[in-house]
């Protein structure tokens, strides 16, 4: 059972298929042909051996009737001399036509067995096929031309595996020969896959045709016909989303300025009721934000330069000051004054403020958060409550918080965190052991 699923499971590859149809198609026309072969052989064998006997036949007529005088007595048996292993096997016998028994070679069957027929006939004789040649000539002699079909049988035989062993032979080559082939022209598959593996998830670049094999090139007309599909869809998405947010922004900030006005005059009963709906607007307003954040975060900048990384960080840090302080947080930071990489510094500014308003949000209150910059890396690490829960693999899902819901947010920061990394060619990684969670950049230093 097991070699039954291990078999079907390597049948699943189109090459071993393909592979192994040519081969059985090989295997059943190398059949039919030494079928054919045979039949051909035999046809052949019989016809020449035919045609020798008659010349034969004709050849001792000739021979008898010239010395008929000559001949001798009847009932003469001409023994083997043992000169050949098939000495035996052909035969002949002379007789009158009153069937006395002129001549014959030992071993031939006697009239008994194989009477006199004119002409060609087939007939068995004790468990022995033999073929026969029969010739009355002017005389009035009956010459019997015999012989036996173990002869001829070998003989086809023998020329059937000659030529068809040559073709066996030439299967396991064939096997390679199709094999390398098959691998060959599906190369073209390989390098497609390899291209579709590294191709980023926000690259809606089309497949080059670059003198591909019809079949390849069918498959990179409709991935092509596919990617722009879509990459329409998707714009369309961020389109509406960034559209709605900048639609949002408006609206909202009205109306926090209006309820901001009407707390201020308003008795403390009111002020209790709008207290909730302001921070419920200042919600909206920062998700608002979040979200045109996250439709900048998904295109690519318009060009990279030079940029003092450490001089952005630096302007991140005295921006999220005041947030830091509100939680009786402190900096450790230990930045150099230059750290200069190819990148864009919008996008930088960006990265960093959301990873430290992370940071500053579920760190505890009263701890320090540490910035660190080492020869490639940057480390953003705080300090969070033994119970906190983090899955890393999947802290930036947009919307995910983990179960800290408690904690003012909507689960975004980290999501367009990771997608500037990715436009701006950076990686990072988060890290979380014991009471510590570090998020880290680390920059190509091929650049």
């Amino acid at each position: 059972m097991q070699l039954v699923k291990r078999v079907r499971h390597k049948l699943n590859s189109i090459r071993r298929r393909i592979l192994v149809a040519v081969s059985l198609l090989y295997l059943v026309s190398s059949t039919l042909s030494a079928v054919w072969i045979y039949f051909e052989v035999s046809h052949e064998v019989d016809e020449l051996f035919d045609a020798e006997m008659l010349q034969q036949a004709k050849t001792l007529s000739a021979f008898m009737s010239v010395n008929s005088e000559r001949l001798p007595e009847a009932g003469v048996i001409i023994e083997s001399i043992g000169a050949h292993n098939y000495e035996d096997k052909l035969s002949y016998r002379i007789e009158n036509t009153e069937e006395l028994l002129l001549m014959q070679t030992e071993g031939a069957p006697d009239a008994s067995a194989f009477e006199f027929i004119p002409g060609f006939s087939v007939k068995r004789v004790k468990d022995e096929l033999w073929h026969a040649f029969g010739l009355e000539n002017a005389t009035g002699q009956r010459i019997l031309m015999l012989q036996e079909d173990g002869f001829r049988s070998e003989l086809r035989m023998d020329l059937t595996v000659d030529t068809v062993i040559p073709i066996l032979l030439i299967l396991p080559f064939m096997l390679w020969l199709g094999w390398w082939t098959i691998n060959r022209n599906f190369s073209s598959f390989n390098r497609l896959a390899g291209e579709l593996r590294r191709k980023r998830a926000d690259d809606y670049t089309a497949f080059v045709e670059d003198n591909d094999r019809e079949e390849v090139a069918l498959v990179k007309r409709s991935l092509n016909h596919y990617i722009n599909r879509i990459e329409q869809t998707f714009l369309r998405e961020k389109r509406f989303s960034a559209d709605a947010a900048h639609e949002l922004r408006t609206p909202l900030a009205s109306l926090k300025a209006q309820i901001q006005s009407r707390l201020g005059g308003s008795t403390s009963e009111h002020k209790e009721e709008l207290r909730p709906l302001l921070d419920s607007t200042e919600r909206l307003v920062k998700l608002v934000e979040s979200l045109l954040q996250l439709s900048k975060a998904e295109l690519p900048p318009e060009q990279l330069k030079q940029v003092n990384v450490a001089s952005v960080l630096r302007q991140v840090l005295a921006d999220q000051y005041v947030a830091a302080e509100s939680k009786g947080l402190s900096y450790h930071a230990q930045l150099p004054t230059v750290f200069q990489q190819t990148s864009d510094e919008s996008y930088l500014y960006l990265l960093f403020a959301n990873a430290l308003d992370n940071a500053i949000k579920y760190a505890v209150p009263g701890s320090h958060i540490g910035i660190e910059v080492t020869e490639n890396q940057i480390f953003v690490c705080n300090r969070v409550a033994a119970d906190h829960v983090i899955d890393i693999d999947r802290i930036t899902e947009r919307f995910y918080r983990g179960k800290q819901l408690d904690v003012e947010g909507s689960g975004l920061g980290l999501s367009i965190v990771k997608n500037l990394a990715e436009q701006l060619g950076v990686q990072i990684n988060f890290r979380h052991i014991d009471d510590e969670f570090c998020f880290i950049v680390t920059f190509d230093t091929d650049q």
